[in-house]
């Protein structure tokens, strides 16, 4: 399989935009709150010893399919010169205007960052974004991202401190809007943030935001709201 650029995630503000993608864990130094891994051949999954909420594109590599898209671009560009993985890069369409660097995975070494910012000031008509773990790679090169890259640092990794250190943009995974509010910090829910924002923002926890929409669906019985288990109607 040769390495490719896919479709992003459907809840993406824009359909159109496409993604990158290595395997969870095994390409994430920084992980520690959300650390997991999908065995390559069989899919199963290991959970990181202090693992504090799940990591969904893990769960996403139980699926062969899937697996073998994230190797095919690990094998492609790991252990590569900046210039090689620039070359592998250029598989990605010149029609590309959007792209998430990483929906799975992380920058894995400096080599691989350098080539994705070469690559990235090559495409200054495509915007890039990217969440990441990895904050001594960003913090040597903090003078260098190119303008069409938006970078947030993912709050939940062994480097965190150097978040404040040096007011890096930052993600924060919460368990409910009542906690995003109390940080003082906006919720994205469909990458808007994340791509073109400014500001730090807060990313509800899946759960958390499956648990929060079910609460705002009024569920009915022919037209008529349906009781709940009291007794008493939903709100």
């Amino acid at each position: 399989m040769r390495p490719a650029f896919t479709k992003a995630n459907r809840y993406i503000f824009d359909p159109k935009a496409l993604s990158w993608s290595i395997p969870s864990g095994h390409t994430c130094p920084g992980a520690d709150a959300c650390l997991a891994s999908a065995d390559r051949d069989t899919g199963r999954i290991t959970n990181g010893p202090r693992q504090q909420f799940k990591c969904y594109s893990a769960e996403l590599e139980r699926f062969p399919s899937v697996r073998s898209r994230y190797w095919a671009n690990l094998d492609a560009v790991r252990g590569k010169s900046p210039e090689e993985v620039f070359a592998v890069l250029e598989c990605l369409p010149r029609k590309a205007h959007l792209v998430r660097i990483h929906t799975a995975g992380d920058f894995f070494s400096q080599a691989y960052l350098d080539g994705w910012l070469q690559f990235v000031r090559s495409r200054p008509g495509t915007h890039f974004y990217a969440f990441t773990k990895s904050l001594p790679l960003w913090v040597r090169r903090l003078g260098e991202i190119p303008p069409n890259l938006v970078l947030q640092a993912s709050y939940g990794g062994k480097w965190d401190g150097l978040i404040a250190e040096h007011g890096l943009k930052y993600a924060r995974v919460v368990f409910s809007t009542e906690e995003a509010q109390a940080l003082g910090l906006p919720i994205d829910t469909d990458d808007r943030l994340a791509a073109y924002g400014t500001q730090s923002f807060a990313l509800l926890e899946n759960r958390a935001a499956m648990r929060e929409r079910m609460a705002l669906v009024q569920p009915t019985l022919f037209g008529l709201p349906l009781p709940s288990p009291q007794g008493t109607m939903h709100a």
